[in-house]
């Protein structure tokens, strides 16, 4: 029995020793960016003995022996611990995500703070998460991917910016963030994607305070990759090329279904009769399949006292609407140096840009509603391209319009950063001065060569302009940073200076010789001239103090004053408090047992003031008008008068935006699961607008006054898991917010408290500003259906008998009389609905395995409305031109069961009427915005290469978007008045025929060397 025994446990001890046994496991530590990782520590969790751990080498590359089943602890200096589990595989690749949670260094004002000692509302992106690497520009790598930032296209142009919010709109002028690009004041837009290592938006008033009358619409702070020190010269590129297409069509009717439609209501013109072929679909000839290249290199290093990141970048973008395009090319070179055992350190960023924007000004809805019946060329015609004939619609040939204009813009940007920092001796006490220089060159080039697109001869036209935008920046600023004990003391003085001078002129001339492109050559009897001059400048003082206890209790409290010469003397400085609060509840020793689950946890609250001075220079005072001229003597005297032109109230004072925000971050499950989330209150007081006057005044423009107050409120919210299953490392993201905005106040007029928005071509103001709703808020006439019968619609009476509409018919729309006058007018028009979302929201991901990646990103919104005014062009069935295809659902006696009223051309009922909520729809939408797989191959074959890696990838943007809005695209921020409809505040959720969205598919390559 002992013996059986005794084998036995031999036996096991064996089968134990097996199980046990160390295998080899080799593999490759990365970043986040796919750079490798040398000196990272690979230990075996359990194991503190020397033995049970190694390090990379100088590719990523590792080797450890562990048995099955061990668990490998992988760790890097700034970067988060990850484990894997070693199973049968005897390979890992593992990528390491930047920063500790607790200790990652968020961009503040004037400097960084940890991430667990912060207490403003801060939301911070790197690079890689923005996926900057396949952006084509950094406004739009930056939309959908923070909670409470809202950006949304204004056009599909190549080249053109895009409309970004934070914490929805908190003035009746401009709410564009403040970009400050390596302490610099710039335009988001001139940076190169590629060129971002981190990306920080300051939300709340504690945040932005410190900058003071320029951050009442938020801050975004840019940094761009620097070198580091001790780093041999490393050079990256990457390079990818693609095609865009339209990423929807909309259905219009082919000749044979114009000529049917016409001829059913008696309306088809006798020379149409005969006309055979389905004729010309203008979206085919104005929109193309158009190629997209973009390519950046880049080489950094540094050594102990010195560190150098320069770089260059190309982009060349056709547009998809025929003869439009974009292309730039740019340099960035960002130094350090330090001197004197690092007491005296010196440092500056460089950015240019030059580039050319062809701009297509066709109007969007032409090639919608221009006639099938309609050829493109006609070589007989005045610039070759075929007229409208007497019975059509006075339309332009919509390629003749594209191929005969040149609208070009050749610009120059310069942004220059630099700054010396020295310690003054006091532990923590150092001195910075700071200055920044931007300059914005450009020249604008519109020519139109002769036509006639059958309305009659247009002379050649050439009109140049130059514009020349110079900024300069000065700033002293002292800081103290100290830790004594358990007290953390941070301490910032300092005082700014800045000046804007903008100048521009202008020259134009007729009649320009056939071949030549020179104003000079053109009639000197037809021509126009134009200039102008604009300087304005601020000075500020600012300080901030911010303090932490055993990194259990903070506090930050800031204050600005800013004087701006646009104010007049007594109303020119503002002072802008703020006042932050946080609670580390982790490191409480109350919360030890609870750590484990809960790996942190605080809580934030703040109140600060914010300011705005955007109203334009020289509003308070008394300017020379120009044009005031008079003939005498058979001379024609030219003049200029003061007290032509409304001045705005000498008592006009800053706009003040105050929020008050309540924060909580916490993170779960050893830091892999993160939640930050936010409730703010923000209300704008003292609103800057431009008060229409009435004509009988006498006198021009429109004073700029105090006129009211704006009120937002909002939830934010942002969710991250990160986590690896063997090999497989992966993330999930998603932020999600929603705002309410409201009018609380109107302070200028008497009897209506209102101001009218987007009114279209005139036919009826849409959007308007009224207490209690939001700004830009949709108001309407509803519709209640289709009359079935004449007797039906003489049936629709009030109490009194009145019919209500009386030249209704069976298949007429039936409108509602809100004010139950018996008759349907302007006067009707109701809340029918917001431009603002419910809530938007962003979900992004990403896998890693082996040498695979998979990045994706959705983005989306709900319950916004969208005024569609594309569709109240095609559909209104009134005029002599195109359709939308939806007028073949047009109501019948036969077809009843439609939403789409009778087709008429005399329209007696106005069905076609623009203040209806016919041409209201919802907003809301869900997109595949970015889709990226990529491969980075074997080590062994790169470093053969003398590369340190590879990566060949394939990208698609815009792949897919599922929405009910029936126009070219949802996603639509503020009109940029291409195509008419004004570009104000209130255009906002209005398609006043935008340029359609593109699909883009791309595939490239990286390399590091």
């Amino acid at each position: 029995m002992r013996t059986s025994l005794l084998i036995l446990f031999l036996v096991s001890l064996c089968l134990f020793a097996s199980a046990q046994q160390a295998i080899t496991v080799k593999g490759t530590i990365k970043d986040n960016a796919n750079n490798p990782l040398s000196g990272a520590t690979i230990v075996i969790k359990g194991n503190t003995g020397a033995a049970g751990g190694t390090t990379s080498d100088l590719n990523g590359n590792f080797s450890i022996q562990a048995p099955e089943g061990a668990v490998l602890i992988f760790s890097y200096v700034g970067m988060q611990k990850t484990e894997a589990t070693v199973g049968k595989s005897k390979t890992m690749n593992i990528v390491l995500s930047d920063g500790d949670q607790l200790n990652e260094v968020v961009v503040v004002g004037y400097g960084t703070v940890k991430k667990k000692d912060l207490t403003g509302a801060v939301a911070s992106l790197t690079g890689k998460e923005m996926q900057t690497d396949v952006a084509k520009s950094a406004s739009g790598a930056l939309q959908g991917r923070i909670a409470g930032v809202s950006v949304a296209s204004v056009s599909g142009q190549p080249g053109a910016g895009m409309s970004i919010n934070i914490r929805g709109l908190s003035s009746l002028g401009s709410n564009t963030p403040l970009y400050v690009i390596d302490g610099v004041y710039g335009d988001i837009n001139m940076v190169d994607p590629s060129d971002i290592a981190s990306l920080d938006v300051l939300k709340d008033a504690s945040a932005a305070a410190i900058y003071g009358s320029r951050a009442a619409n938020g801050v975004v702070l840019i940094t761009t990759k620097g070198g580091k020190k001790n780093t041999r010269a490393s050079i990256s590129a990457s390079v990818y090329s693609g095609v865009q297409t339209i990423a929807k069509k909309l259905d219009v009717l082919d000749a044979q279904q114009w000529k049917t439609i016409m001829g059913q209501s008696g309306y088809l013109p006798k020379e149409a009769i005969n006309f055979q072929g389905t004729g010309t679909n203008w979206q085919d000839e104005v929109y193309r399949t158009a190629p997209l290249t973009k390519a950046n290199v880049g080489i950094t290093g540094g050594s102990e006292t010195a560190t150098y990141n320069v770089s260059a970048g190309y982009i060349n973008q056709d547009g998809i609407l025929i003869n439009s395009g974009y292309e730039a090319y740019n340099i960035r070179n960002k130094n350090t140096f330090s001197f004197f055992n690092d007491h005296l350190r010196i440092g500056n960023t460089l950015l240019l840009t030059t580039a050319e924007r062809q701009d297509n000004h066709l109007t969007i809805t032409d090639p919608l509603r221009q006639n099938p019946l309609l050829g493109v060329l006609d070589p007989n015609q005045l610039g070759g391209y075929a007229g409208i004939l007497p019975w059509m619609k006075n339309m332009d040939n919509p390629v003749g319009a594209s191929r005969l204009f040149d609208n070009r813009l050749n610009k120059t940007d310069i942004l220059l950063n630099a700054y010396a920092e020295v310690d003054l001796g006091i532990k923590g006490l150092k001195y910075k001065l700071n200055y920044g220089y931007n300059r914005n060159n450009g020249r604008n080039y519109n020519y139109n060569a002769p036509y006639n697109f059958g309305s009659g001869a247009v002379q050649s036209k050439l009109n140049e302009s130059a514009y020349f935008n110079n900024q300069w920046l000065l700033e002293h600023t002292l800081h103290y940073d100290n830790t004594i004990g358990k007290h953390t003391i941070s301490a910032l003085l300092g005082y700014s200076s800045q000046e804007n001078s903008n100048r521009s002129f202008g020259a134009g001339r007729s009649d320009i010789p056939f071949g030549t492109n020179s104003i000079g050559a053109g009639s000197t009897t037809q021509q126009t001239t134009s200039g102008d001059l604009q300087e304005y400048s601020l000075i500020s003082m600012f300080s901030r103090a911010m303090y932490s206890y055993d990194s259990r209790y903070m506090m930050s409290v800031s204050v600005r004053r800013d004087g701006s010469s646009r104010f007049a003397d007594g109303h020119r400085y503002g002072v802008f408090p703020s006042v932050s609060v946080g609670w580390n509840i982790m490191n409480e020793k109350f919360f030890a047992s609870a750590k484990d689950a809960v790996s942190e946890l605080k809580i934030r609250a703040s109140y600060g003031k914010l300011g705005n001075q955007e109203i334009g220079n020289y509003a308070t005072q008394s300017i020379s008008s120009s044009g005031i001229n008079y003939i005498e003597g058979g001379n024609w005297w030219m003049g200029s008068n003061t007290g032509v032109t409304w001045v705005s109230p000498k008592d006009l004072t800053w706009e003040e935006t105050h929020t008050k925000n309540l924060g909580l971050d916490a993170s779960f499950l050893k830091g892999k699961l993160s939640l930050t989330a936010d409730y703010y209150v923000q209300e704008t007081k003292n609103v800057l607008l431009s008060i229409s006057m009435p004509g009988s005044t006498g006198l021009k423009g429109s004073p700029t006054m105090n006129a009211g107050t704006i009120q937002n409120k909002g939830f934010e919210m942002l969710l991250n898991y990160k986590n690896s299953i063997g090999e497989v490392n992966y993330s999930i993201g998603v932020n999600a917010s929603t705002v309410k905005n409201k009018i609380t106040a109107i302070t200028v007029g008497s009897e209506k408290q209102e101001f009218a928005g987007y009114n279209p071509q005139g036919e009826g103001t849409i959007t308007w500003a009224k207490l209690g709703d939001p700004i830009g808020a949709f108001y309407l006439i509803r519709t209640n259906g289709i009359f079935q019968s004449d007797a039906e619609a003489q049936a629709y009476k009030t109490p009194a008998g009145k019919v209500i509409q009386p030249n209704a018919k069976a298949g007429d729309i039936r409108f509602v009389d809100f004010n139950g006058d018996g008759q349907i007018t302007d006067d009707d028009r109701q809340y029918a609905g917001s431009p603002f979302p419910d809530f938007n929201y962003g979900i992004r991901g990403s896998v890693n395995y082996k040498g695979f990646d998979l990045g994706i990103f959705f983005d989306g919104m709900k319950g916004n409305k969208i005024y569609n005014y594309t569709r109240a062009r095609m559909e209104s069935m009134n005029e002599f031109t195109n359709f939308g295809a939806n007028v073949l659902n047009a109501w019948t006696d036969q077809n009843r069961n439609t939403d789409v009223p009778r087709f008429t051309q005399q329209d007696e009922n106005k069905n076609s009427r623009r203040v209806s909520d016919r041409w209201l729809e919802d907003g809301s939408f869900f997109r595949l915005k970015t889709l990226e797989i990529g491969y980075t191959f074997d080590n062994g074959w790169v470093n053969k290469a003398r590369m340190k890696n590879f990566r060949l990838f394939v990208a698609a943007d815009n792949l897919f978007i599922v929405t009910k809005y029936k126009g070219y695209s949802p996603d639509l921020g503020q009109n940029d008045d291409q195509n008419g409809g004004g570009s104000s505040t209130m255009s906002r959720g209005t398609d006043h025929g935008r340029f359609p969205a593109a699909r883009t598919i791309t595939a490239g390559l990286q390399a590091n060397f």
